[in-house]
């Protein structure tokens, strides 16, 4: 199938496990879906590539074929043929190895954020609006006694506004560190905030636990303010940026920081929150979409705004500037490993939610909804004998049935969470999260390409081009 995305001005085709891309200005790759392998192709390679396409053959009727294009078409087809063998993730599932867990600080919010999906007040639905701390790190303790040596366990707070009770964070971290003191397990901690409330004091908490930190802000305050409003009604973008001065002041005792922003029907001005954000020193900037109910349009304007500012960035500041959104480093890391990524998250097989009621669930978004439980700080069958999480434990590219899509070994099946709002059911795949996923994944490999053979070289050494 040979099409345009308009989006990129690419054209893109695929046969068998190869994928061909052409750029607007004429620069030829390839990319095999299954070794993860990208290459660069000369001219004779790409016309040969394109004649694989032909219904009358390998080589287009009537055509004058040179030698050289014999020889691409002959090393094109030994290409598609290699396979990676077995991946190297996880496969399936013998048992949960829980190495992550997000813990509902504070499950009400002081802003009412128009997409918020926890409830329009960071409820989610409950009433409970803090967890039962004990509780909390009787489950941390339960967790944290079976991580082996040398591993890693991550903690994550979330809301709600985690912040509304930073004696909490206090409270787990030290809880946390105390229950694995001299074992060799290494903690991390995360946090997602709104900012409003990061005073000098809870900055400097943050960087005591040298806190990887995602401040949530969509973007310019003039959008920001639209979307993200506190209770009364006002825009919360003066209160997030004074918040982030404070963290700014602290940035080389974080562990990280982020930029959050949310994109979707109710909102789309990427390209201006790209060239506003990309003015603070952030490690790093996470673009996400809100997947509503008919929102295909807003989905593809979301795919060309994130490639429009992948061009921007390399512009700026190349493969470093590019990498500093989310999705792009995540793509150029698999791309350098050739990690071949069979989770689009490991819900439900290395991580757990805990909310406010002392409920587990396998998601952040799962919480409060009855079908997804998987127990609670009071009793949780955390193995298989556990039926709900028995439903984990294929891997989601085999799970979602995306063993024909080219770009399954990165995306990893898609997002659990969106494929439940847009059809009911966690493992029935939107098609417009494919859609845009594969647009995306399309330009980066564009510029992975770029980077990588710009410079004539790869990180392993492999030079590959084919002639």
């Amino acid at each position: 199938m040979i099409k345009k995305t308009t989006a990129m001005e690419m054209e893109i085709f695929r046969h068998g496990e190869l994928l061909g891309l052409r750029t607007r200005d004429q620069r030829t790759f390839g990319f095999h879906a299954d070794t993860m392998e990208v290459a660069a192709l000369a001219p004779q390679a790409w016309t040969a590539l394109r004649s694989l396409q032909s219904s009358s053959g390998p080589v287009l009727s009537g055509a004058v074929v040179s030698k050289e294009e014999l020889e691409a078409l002959s090393e094109l087809k030994l290409w598609e043929q290699e396979r990676a063998g077995a991946a190297p993730s996880i496969s399936k599932l013998r048992e949960p190895a829980i190495r992550s867990i997000t813990i509902n600080v504070a499950q009400v919010c002081n802003l009412a954020c128009s997409y918020c999906a926890a409830g329009g007040d960071g409820t989610y639905g409950s009433n409970v609006k803090t967890p039962d701390l004990e509780k909390t790190q009787g489950l941390l303790t339960q967790l944290l006694s079976k991580v082996p040596a040398g591993e890693k366990f991550v903690v994550t707070f979330l809301g709600g506004e985690p912040l509304l009770h930073p004696h909490i964070l206090r409270s787990i971290e030290r809880h946390a560190k105390l229950v694995t003191a001299g074992k060799g397990v290494s903690l991390r901690f995360d946090i997602v905030t709104n900012g409003t409330l990061v005073t000098p004091e809870a900055a400097e908490m943050l960087a005591s636990m040298n806190a990887n930190v995602t401040i949530s802000i969509d973007g310019h305050p003039d959008d920001n303010d639209k979307a993200r409003v506190t209770k009364s009604g006002k825009g919360s973008s003066a209160l997030v940026l004074k918040g982030l001065e404070e963290l700014l002041k602290v940035h080389d005792r974080l562990g990280s920081l982020t930029a959050g922003a949310v994109f979707g029907k109710h909102g789309l001005n990427i390209v201006r929150a790209w060239e506003f954000l990309a003015e603070y020193p952030f490690d790093s900037m996470k673009f996400d979409f809100a997947a509503e109910a008919d929102d295909e349009e807003a989905s593809k304007a979301y795919a060309k705004g994130i490639a429009e500012v992948a061009d921007l960035a390399y512009a700026r500041g190349g493969e470093n500037e590019l990498r500093r959104l989310h999705v792009f480093d995540h793509l150029f890391r698999a791309l350098d490993d050739r990690a071949r990524i069979e989770n689009h998250c490991l819900a439900g097989k290395n991580h757990l939610q805990l909310d406010t009621d002392g409920r587990l669930t396998a998601c952040q978004w799962f919480v409060g909804q009855k079908d997804e439980a998987l127990g609670s700080t009071d009793h949780a069958e955390l193995s298989l004998k556990n039926p709900v999480l028995q439903g984990f434990s294929s891997p989601l590219i085999e799970k979602h049935g995306c063993g024909t899509c080219w770009a399954r070994h990165i995306c990893g099946g898609g997002c659990m969470h969106v494929n439940k709002v847009k059809n009911g059911n966690k493992h029935k795949v939107d098609h417009a999260f494919c859609e845009r996923t594969r647009t995306i994944i399309a330009k980066g490999i564009e510029r992975y390409a770029e980077s990588r053979y710009t410079h004539d070289r790869r990180d392993d050494g492999d030079t590959s081009e084919i002639h």
